[in-house]
């Protein structure tokens, strides 16, 4: 059987023999892994055990071998943490003294590649470590290589050659010392080594109980558990102890929209706009307007949007349209189109009536000045949006050290809106995002910026840097933006009996404004660990007041006092803010979380009749100008009530809406267990 079907039938099953046979296939990958992290086979052996303890116990929803091998490449390194500090290194130093004199320069470097090995593979991207997989840990062919990732032979081979040095670069050995040719050498005699006989007949010869079927996979777990010696004993208090040299890297983003995407109009000259567009090309797909004539009448549901170059009155072909109508609570409601060769697409009205018809549309095309068009009401039947020829700036992305990063979003600071201006300057659609040698080119940057650009950068495990770009002092085409890596946060998160609390989220609050960061955040695994990557240290500390207190300021300096201050929620825990101070490259910090709080209610019409699906949400507190640092987002059933038993001890502000009602913002409330009845008033009343 291939290995998609095994983990097919392993999943949908509890299939014995394909347990056996999954053991068989990826016990080498996983105890190689585990000794090079830990540097003793005995100990591997036990780790080995674990991670098939924690397949058996929670099969994970993968489809595919290397989506397999890649989940217990991680989940090995994430099990030796705690031991590939204290035990690896130790080891290695006097394997090192030991073996000095018999050391080939092969066996010398692989000593000082093995322990990293494993991190700098994690903190590659998920397609150069799946092509190392399959090159170096499955031990496939070039041309097998290629089958499996649809490419050619030869692509193949480059895609391997590029993954190598960017590995290379990750572990930080210099290529006089070791090319790619001799770290691919190395990794395709070293990275996998033999399970040891008995280890592969003790794990593969165990049966899954007779009653899994009915008792569920929870059997297997007691059944490999009973061959625990005392190390995997210890070993498993280890995973509940802080991991500091662990990069996992979360990419939980919690966006509040609901897209709904409206297929793009099609191009009579698609081929050559996308080939033109992915080259940067700066020159508009120009067509001459079309006039009223032209242009056929307009469907009920949709509106008829032309963008135009401002100086030629051409229509603009190929310009990204972005239409988002928001509804209660500030859900939204999206729809993506591109223009055809007259510069003109129709945008539908949305399709969840509570979202109303009025929005906010935003226009993007390549060599322009992107807009942003804010519609209070109804959008009109038709409309033309001008667009101003662009400049041209680019360079390269690296980091402290000079090292060329790839895949880093960049965005442009919008210059704001002017007061009274419906239309106004916006880049939030049209990020671009860093080469693998780390350049980049952006084609939207205004003429007018005469003075400075303000880049904002972001890529998970990195901290969001903020280069500034001196318009008279640097050269345009070729600037250097740096992005910091930021410091780590590594810990665990346990009840107030030090019980693991699994899936509860970290995320750090911007400290200027008191917002949650959602490009950093993290959640906590079964053993309540948890790792931040990426962590921006700051010296103003952010204050999550009680209302009423009379504190007018949502933070202060303290200069020298690096920290971050993050906020942490689990369901059925009260919800609380925290600060940790900086005192290295990587920090623990452990947390304990009392029971929650119970904050409950009633939303009622002015004549006492409930409001079903309503919406409540956490809300910033006007009075005291502090953005809300927890999530909650949840709707009343069909009484009116809601309830959330995860809120904090201190009153915070909250938000109330329902369709067809006026809203009701920044509302103080305690979660003290009684029931809140809050009131809302119809919009046709209120226009009465």
């Amino acid at each position: 059987m291939s290995e998609n079907e095994l983990l097919r039938a392993f999943r949908q099953n509890r299939s014995e023999d394909a347990f056996g046979q999954l053991v068989r296939r990826y016990a080498g990958l996983v105890y190689s892994v585990a000794k090079r992290r830990t540097a003793n086979a005995t100990l591997a052996e036990d780790i080995t055990q674990l991670v098939f303890i924690r397949l058996a116990k929670t099969p994970p929803d993968l489809h595919t071998g290397v989506e397999l091998a890649a989940w217990l490449h991680r989940t090995t390194v994430n099990v030796t943490i705690d031991t590939w500090r204290s035990e690896s290194r130790r080891h290695l130093r006097e394997q090192q003294a030991a073996d000095m004199q018999t050391n080939t320069p092969e066996d010398a470097l692989w000593q000082d590649l093995a322990p990293n090995l494993d991190e700098g593979l994690n903190l590659l991207n998920d397609e150069d470590r799946q092509v190392l997989m399959l090159r170096f840990f499955d031990h496939k062919p070039m041309r097998d290589v290629g089958a499996t990732l649809g490419i050619s032979e030869d692509a193949a081979k480059m895609r391997v050659n590029r993954a190598l040095e960017r590995l290379r670069t990750q572990l930080g050995v210099p290529g006089a010392a070791c090319t790619i040719a001799v770290l691919g050498s190395i990794l395709t005699a070293r990275s996998v080594e033999a399970a040891p006989a008995q280890l592969l007949s003790c794990l593969a010869s165990r049966k899954l109980p007779a009653a899994a079927a009915a008792t569920g996979i929870g059997a297997v777990f007691a059944v490999l558990a009973r061959l625990s010696t005392p190390k995997i004993a210890a070993g498993v208090a280890v995973l509940a102890l802080v991991g500091a040299a662990v990069i996992h890297i979360a990419a939980q983003q919690n966006a509040p929209e609901t897209a709904t995407t409206t297929p793009p109009t099609k191009l009579a000259d698609n081929a050559a706009t996308v080939a033109r567009r992915e080259k940067f090309n700066t020159t508009a797909f120009a067509t001459p307007a079309r006039s009223s004539s032209e242009i056929s009448p307009p469907i009920p549901d949709q509106r008829l949007f032309q963008v135009i170059d401002s100086e030629t009155s051409n229509g603009l072909a190929g310009a990204r349209i972005r239409a988002v109508f928001f509804g209660p609570g500030g859900k939204s409601e999206r729809h993506e189109l591109l223009t055809d060769q007259g510069g003109a697409a129709n945008i539908p009205l949305p399709d969840d009536p509570a979202k109303g018809p009025g929005g906010n549309v935003f226009v993007v095309a390549e060599g322009h000045v992107p807009k942003a068009v804010s519609f209070q009401s109804e959008i009109p039947a038709e409309y033309t949006i001008k667009l101003d020829s662009a400049m041209t700036v680019g360079g390269s992305v690296v980091d402290e050290q000079g090292v060329p990063v790839g895949g880093v979003k960049i965005m442009i600071d919008t210059p704001g809106n002017k007061p009274g201006q419906s239309e106004n300057v916006d880049f939030q659609t049209c990020p671009v995002t860093s080469e693998d040698d780390g350049s980049w080119i952006c084609t939207y940057i205004p003429k007018d910026y005469t003075n400075e650009i303000r880049f904002n950068l972001s890529k998970p495990g990195y901290a969001p840097s903020s280069p500034v770009a001196h318009v008279d002092k640097t050269d345009l085409n070729n600037l250097r933006l740096v992005i910091n890596r930021g410091f780590i946060v590594t810990g665990q998160i346990t009840d107030m009996n030090y019980h693991p609390i699994a899936n509860a989220s970290i995320r750090v609050l911007d400290a200027t404004a008191g917002a949650i960061s959602r490009q950093q955040s993290s959640k906590t695994d079964d053993d309540g660990a948890f790792t931040l990557t990426g962590v921006a240290g700051s010296d103003v500390f952010y204050r999550v007041s009680s209302i009423g207190t009379g504190q007018s300021k949502p933070w202060e300096e303290s200069p020298g006092c690096v920290h971050v201050d993050l906020a942490i929620q689990a369901e059925g825990f009260a919800s609380q803010s925290v600060t940790v101070r900086l005192t290295g490259q990587t920090n623990a910090a452990d947390f304990k979380m009392s029971p929650g709080h119970v904050f409950r209610g009633r939303v009622l019409d002015k004549a006492g009749n409930p409001v079903s699906n309503a919406m409540i949400r956490t809300d910033f507190d006007f009075k005291n100008q502090i953005r809300q640092a927890f999530d909650l987002s949840t709707n009343t059933d069909g009484e009116g009530r809601f309830e959330w038993d995860s809120a904090p001890e201190e009153e915070i502000c909250y938000w109330f809406e329902a369709f067809g009602f006026v809203p009701v913002r920044g509302l103080a409330l305690a979660a003290d267990g009684t029931d809140h009845s809050i009131i809302l008033t119809s919009t046709s009343a209120n226009a009465k």
